[in-house]
């Protein structure tokens, strides 16, 4: 109470203090508004006096122009020498270049170089005698033939293989070493990113960096591997690398070593190319195209991935939980798992088997067709067989025997693996159609597994 009782005396005092001083007095605004109005004029005044900035000039009309006095550069006045020295249009043209490389005082000025450069950037080594433009460059880098001094001029000036056929490798390299973005460390080097050069360097980095760890030893291990993949991906493997630059990444790093021996980077690797549109799920119609410049192994080997990840989702998310159905993910998972077995696959969903999937947890959701005319959901399967491919179909509800089918003779009622919808028993639970069946029968001498794969193999099917 004391604490407070001394707070109010001292607001009180406060109060008193603050009456005394100008700041509780009314202020007169006619003094300070006479002043703001007449700086208000003044700058009025002032702006009449300034010019309004010239348009740009059309570099092709000066082009025009400079042909029609026979391509002297000394009868164009300043302002017309820069439009051709910075326009993407003219800059680069070979009867430019060689009059600046005979009279380069029209480069002297900064404007008109950086213009020259950032069009040698644009157009990197694509225009014609790119040697010829690197000279020129590379001689007016000289200490005082530019009239300027800045720290871009200086890092050039250091920096020669920017102004050469090895810019985009050197620029790949140094991004890798310096654990920068292409758009980072182009920017460094006053390089905009949709420039020729920094998408070469872009494509060179992502090139070398998958390369440098795709020949990395297994013993890493599969943190430092996820790590550096992760990296390359968020740097790297963006949508501004070319669909061939990322689809040829992405192929390396399927067969390679890291991904047979390591399941998180296995799993990493499924969900990005399934996520993304330059790849997507080879089993797909509007995504096959992009498979087509890939290797055969690396597809083989992606479709195995899938196809595990796929069947262990199909088990974990709409299969009941107990020992046999765990036997028999672990049976299917064996064919799975072997790169080229299973050639296409699909999963259909019945209707009350949908909040299953819509509750899962999985990073990645398959796509799925429907299934009606029961609650079993199921899980088909296309084998290459001995001269034919067979469709297995496992469902996931027990007491279900899995269904056999030449794929001829399955597909013969109209409905294909990539159907949409099935009906449970007039598509996939045809008793007359099937070439055989897989009893799950636990009471038996022989366990059902040992059967199953004999009756398989006699088809030309092994894990």
């Amino acid at each position: 109470m004391i604490q407070l009782r001394e707070g109010l005396q001292r607001l009180t005092l406060d109060i008193g203090e603050f009456k005394e001083t100008l700041l509780s007095r009314a202020v007169d605004p006619a003094p300070y508004l006479l002043q703001l109005s007449l700086t208000v004029e003044a700058l009025e005044a002032k702006f009449e006096k300034v010019s309004s900035p010239k348009p740009p000039l059309d570099a092709e009309e000066v082009w025009a122009k400079w042909r029609a006095v026979d391509y002297e550069l000394t009868k164009l006045d300043a302002r017309e020498v820069r439009t051709l020295c910075v326009s993407l249009k003219t800059a680069m043209r070979p009867r430019l270049v060689r009059a600046l490389s005979a009279t380069p005082d029209a480069l002297r000025r900064w404007i008109n170089f950086n213009g020259f450069v950032q069009a040698y950037f644009a157009q990197w080594r694509s225009m014609e005698e790119p040697q010829t433009v690197e000279r020129l460059i590379q001689a007016l880098l000289g200490k005082g033939r530019i009239l300027r001094n800045s720290k871009m001029l200086e890092l050039w000036r250091i920096s020669p293989f920017l102004f050469s056929a090895e810019a985009s490798r050197r620029l790949g390299e140094i991004i890798i070493h310096d654990r920068k973005s292409v758009k980072s460390c182009c920017a460094a080097y006053s390089i905009e990113f949709s420039t020729a050069l920094a998408v070469e360097a872009h494509e060179q980095a992502a090139t070398a960096a998958v390369a440098e760890l795709v020949h990395r030893d297994v013993r890493i291990g599969e943190d430092t591997a996820l790590k550096e993949l992760q990296w390359i991906s968020t740097n790297l493997l963006t949508t501004a690398l070319s669909a061939e630059g990322y689809r040829g990444a992405m192929s390396k790093l399927i067969v390679s070593r890291l991904a047979d021996g390591m399941p998180r980077f296995q799993s990493a690797l499924v969900s990005f190319v399934h996520a993304d549109e330059r790849l997507g799920d080879p089993r797909l119609a509007y995504s096959a195209p992009n498979w087509r410049t890939v290797s055969t192994e690396a597809k083989e080997k992606f479709l195995a991935w899938l196809a595990k990840d796929t069947l262990q989702f199909f088990f974990d998310t709409l299969v009941p939980r107990n020992d046999k159905n765990r036997r028999r993910a672990e049976f299917w998972l064996e064919y799975a798992k072997k790169q080229g077995k299973i050639k296409d696959f699909q999963v259909a969903v019945s209707e009350d088997d949908r909040p299953k999937i819509r509750a899962s947890r999985a990073k990645t959701v398959p796509t799925y067709a429907t299934v009606s005319g029961g609650k079993a959901s199921a899980f088909l399967m296309v084998f290459e067989g001995y001269g034919r491919d067979y469709v297995v179909i496992e469902f996931s509800e027990t007491g279900h025997a899995a269904y056999i089918y030449e794929r001829k003779t399955f597909e013969g009622t109209g409905v294909t693996i990539r159907s949409n919808s099935f009906g449970i028993t007039e598509d996939l639970r045809r008793m007359d159609d099937a070439q055989d069946r897989i009893l799950h029968l636990t009471d038996t001498r022989e366990r059902w597994e040992t059967k199953a794969r004999r009756k398989l193999a006699e088809l030309g099917i092994r894990p």
